[in-house]
């Protein structure tokens, strides 16, 4: 029975959480168009049904992304926002005027699809139909989902010194930052606070590097505050806490070293500890309420050698900064997805989930969801904000929440490299 339990606990917490976020968020955006916007939909032959608008995206530089190599088709929607002044090709966006209005206006062959005629066209039943909200929002998903490489055929990209690059900062884990100072060459820098599949209060890790070519040199250290906690006082046992998990945590040196290598495809890294100072203030114990054994935590200490198989970026909810992926990081084995800037009809978000394997910690799910900032200009999903939920091996011996904390990602800049992205 206790085995059933947490197997249904799993189910909720890997699979129903992002569905019920998702299928709420869409009910509350209702009419996401308003009388005045308008899409012009991926596939569109602009060759034959908007030679101006493939003039005018092929003048771009970073807009030739957006078509299909070679053709003249539309790799992804461009959505027209009329009453906040704003175009997004993609995941790229443009200031909406009257000659580009024009531009895209002209198109034809039945590309353009008006806000209310979208709404009819992907409801498709009656209004009164108590099922609308459900069949409604299950179509758009469906209609707006596409996994495909981003640039298919682009052969740097297979080996681009540039996929480091990275200009969105999250507050707790995830992706490090990556901020290019010269393109081709792979020079730049990096930082993180957490590792790529923490979460919030989870690790003490922190770090800083140097990007050259395919190769990052960093510096790494700890900040105790970020989790729960050392001991103070003398105080080695402490009690389970309720939001924030004190157990099922990762503990890193005080200074360390890692050197990796980074491709699209795969990364292999190596890290050695240098100092740890941690004699007077060790991590805290809790124990488990039923066994009276100390809960896991995963203190690190000595070389690692660690690596990330994942997909290039692929497209997915028409973001481009998509991937899955299976790793190895301080002798723990990670299985997840990681989505930026994913896109339903007008509803923009960040999507995460990692499964951490049982080892040197017990077996754990992390997901989160963000809500992406809806202002125009550069504000628009400049900033993404939601709950963030470890769930696990509690000290009650049952699978439940560990840590539910919110999460904040912002986005510092837009410079991807226009030949990759």
């Amino acid at each position: 029975m206790k085995n059933i339990r947490e197997f249904v606990c799993f189910l909720k917490s890997g699979f129903l959480l992002p569905v019920i976020f998702l299928a709420v968020s869409f009910l509350m955006s209702g009419n996401a168009f308003s009388q005045t916007d308008f899409k012009i939909r991926a596939g569109c032959d602009l060759c034959l049904n908007g030679p101006e608008l493939l003039d005018y995206m092929k003048g771009d530089r970073e807009l030739n992304s957006e078509l299909q190599i070679g053709q003249c088709k539309l790799l992804s929607d461009i959505v027209v926002q009329v009453d906040v002044g704003l175009v997004s090709f993609g995941n790229k966006q443009r200031n909406l005027n009257q000659d580009l209005l024009r531009i895209l206006n002209s198109v034809t062959g039945g590309c353009k699809i008006v806000g209310g005629e979208e709404s009819q066209t992907k409801t498709g039943i009656d209004k009164g139909n108590i099922l609308t909200p459900v069949t409604g929002a299950t179509k758009s998903i469906w209609d707006d989902f596409s996994i495909r490489f981003a640039n298919v055929g682009a052969r740097r990209y297979i080996v681009s010194p540039d996929y480091y690059v990275n200009p969105y900062f999250q507050a707790f884990g995830g992706d490090e930052l990556g901020i290019p100072f010269a393109y081709k060459a792979g020079v730049g820098m990096t930082a993180a606070f957490g590792t790529p599949y923490s979460g919030p209060m989870e690790t003490d890790f922190v770090k800083g590097g140097i990007h050259l070519l395919i190769f990052d040199f960093s510096v790494t250290s700890r900040i105790k505050e970020f989790v729960l906690k050392y001991s103070a006082n003398n105080k080695i046992e402490d009690t389970r806490n309720t939001w924030i998990g004190n157990w099922n945590n990762l503990y890193t040196p005080h200074l360390g070293f890692e050197v990796s290598a980074e491709l699209p495809f795969l990364r292999l890294s190596y890290f050695s500890t240098i100092d740890t100072l941690d004699e007077t203030d060790p991590p805290v114990i809790v124990r488990n309420e039923v066994t009276g054994d100390p809960m896991k935590n995963n203190i690190v200490r000595g070389e690692y050698f660690g690596f990330e198989v994942r997909t290039p970026n692929i497209i997915v909810f028409n973001s481009t900064r998509a991937k899955f992926y299976f790793a190895k990081k301080f002798g723990e084995y990670h299985l997840g997805y990681s989505g930026r800037e994913m896109k339903i009809e007008n509803f923009i978000f960040d999507f995460r989930i990692n499964a951490t394997f049982p080892g040197k910690r017990d077996f754990q799910l992390l997901t989160e969801l963000y809500f992406d900032s809806q202002w125009a200009g550069f504000a628009n999903k400049a900033v993404g904000i939601g709950p963030s939920i470890r769930f696990g091996k509690t000290p009650s011996d049952n699978f439940g929440v560990i840590t539910a904390f919110l999460n904040m990602r912002i986005k510092i800049g837009d410079f991807f490299d226009p030949e990759l992205y």
